[in-house]
């Protein structure tokens, strides 16, 4: 029902790398993605029923430039560059193409996040990045060109995940390793105030006590530490990040472990002065307890054939029904538009945050168990929910087995892209004019320009 992380965060991959090269908003406007014929454009490729036009291979050259004029080191020959960008614009084409045929679709919601995490790694906020774009007349080429991306992105998630395969026996070899030991030892954010002085210093010792309890009653630690003095005494520290036990100061290793999230240690000695440490959050490795819902749902979507009202009125009738006595069971079976629960009676199983979109969740977890839910709309269509159960279940295991299995699954992810682009890239028409890549075509035409100016 939701895109997980791993595939939004692919999705966004290039439009990311983009940015991140230091490409301007009007180079992202341009691309090709949404870039628009020219009254006289000459077409350089023929992927299957669609073509990339000397325009969009002439847009994205001028980005590729910007964006390799800051680059270390030496630069392939312009005949391989060259080639390597209309291959680059085939593929897309080509993927667009497929994931059209498949059905992939973008919403606003997903849209929105995008150019939000975009917006961001412009340093604004979406309204920020918003208002920019509008001003310049790029809004909407610039969300065409994050909703082709997203596209791209989903459906070659779903494609490639697909091929990849990891067996029981990977993740158990991964787990006993040393690397796999590593990538999911518990890490811990952590937050520290120094108050300088040794352990015979009693003013400084009285100020850790009171910072202490400050701290514990609310205080922010980290707000504490930026001070650069309380009561005539320096302090220093703060935001530490996130480090593993290994990468912790010594004097921290023994404290931190101990410590929950959100706890904050009683003052200790070192000979630089009292510390105070902070855990502000911690992942991995450590017990992992998860709140789960076991929970049946009806879905009813709007439709081609189906309005936004009729979807209304006909969950709110099947709520009815259900308030009459009919069996939930008996009416998912025969109504929902979720294939998945369809045919258990929209049994979802036990389900947890992360598993299904955060509104759907909300819902869920506002509920007591045995109640049935009014209906109610979120993004993916109309919903009648009942909470049967509720339990805490330690998911340690399976927590560290998940892990081991995405690091597995990213390491295959980008040789088994290449191949999948290979496969779709020879198992479907694709006719290049070579010209293009020589830019014969371009010498020609400043030849005949010059010529008529003669």
């Amino acid at each position: 029902m939701a895109v997980s992380e791993m595939n939004f965060r692919t999705a966004l991959r290039q439009l990311q790398g983009w940015l991140v090269a230091g490409s301007s908003l009007l180079a992202l406007a341009s691309s090709p993605l949404h870039a628009q014929p020219a009254a006289l454009d000459q077409v350089v490729a023929i992927v299957n029923e669609d073509v990339v036009l000397k325009s969009e291979f002439d847009a994205r050259w001028v980005q590729i430039q910007q964006q390799l004029a800051s680059a270390q080191g030496p630069l392939p020959p312009e005949a391989e560059l060259r080639k390597q960008v209309l291959d680059q614009l085939i593929l897309e084409n080509l993927q667009i193409q497929l994931a059209q045929r498949a059905g992939v679709r973008v919403d606003d919601n997903q849209l929105n996040n995008a150019m939000g995490v975009v917006a961001q790694q412009n340093n604004m906020n979406f309204e920020q990045f918003s208002e920019l774009l509008q001003q310049q007349g790029l809004y909407e080429a610039t969300r065409d060109a994050i909703r082709k991306e997203l596209i791209i992105g989903q459906f070659q998630s779903g494609a490639v995940n697909r091929r990849i395969n990891i067996t029981k026996q990977e993740v158990e070899n991964y787990l006993r390793s040393e690397a796999g030991n590593a990538a999911i030892a518990p890490e811990y954010h952590v937050a520290h105030i120094l108050i300088p002085g040794n352990a015979s210093d009693t003013r400084a010792g009285e100020l850790a006590q009171l910072l202490y309890q400050q701290i514990r009653d609310g205080a922010d630690i980290r707000q504490l530490a930026a001070s650069r003095q309380i009561s005539g005494i320096a302090l220093s520290g703060g935001d530490l990040g996130w480090m593993k036990i290994e990468a912790l100061p010594t004097v921290f290793a023994t404290v931190v472990p101990s410590l929950t999230s959100g706890e904050v240690s009683e003052p200790f000695t070192s000979p630089n002065g009292y510390h105070l440490v902070k855990v502000l959050e911690t992942r991995g490795g450590s017990e992992l307890k998860q709140d789960q819902f076991l929970v049946r749902h009806i879905l009813i979507k709007p439709t081609e054939i189906r309005t936004e009202p009729q979807a209304e009125a006909l969950i709110n009738a099947i709520y009815q029904r259900i308030q009459n006595g009919e069996d939930f069971a008996d009416i998912a079976r025969q109504n929902t538009d979720d294939p998945n629960s369809m045919v258990s009676g929209g049994d979802l199983s036990w389900i947890s945050d992360g598993m299904l979109p955060p509104d759907f969740m909300e819902h869920v977890k506002s509920m007591p168990v045995g109640s049935l839910s009014a209906p109610f709309r979120v993004q993916t269509g109309w919903h009648i929910i009942e909470v049967m159960d509720e339990r805490i279940q330690d998911v340690t295991e399976q927590n560290k087995r998940y892990q081991a299995e995405q690091i597995l699954r990213e390491r295959k992810f980008e040789n088994e892209l290449q191949n999948w682009l290979t496969e779709i890239r020879d198992t479907n028409y694709i006719d290049i004019k070579d010209e293009v890549l020589t830019g014969k075509a371009a010498d020609d035409t400043n030849a005949d320009k010059a010529a008529a100016e003669g």
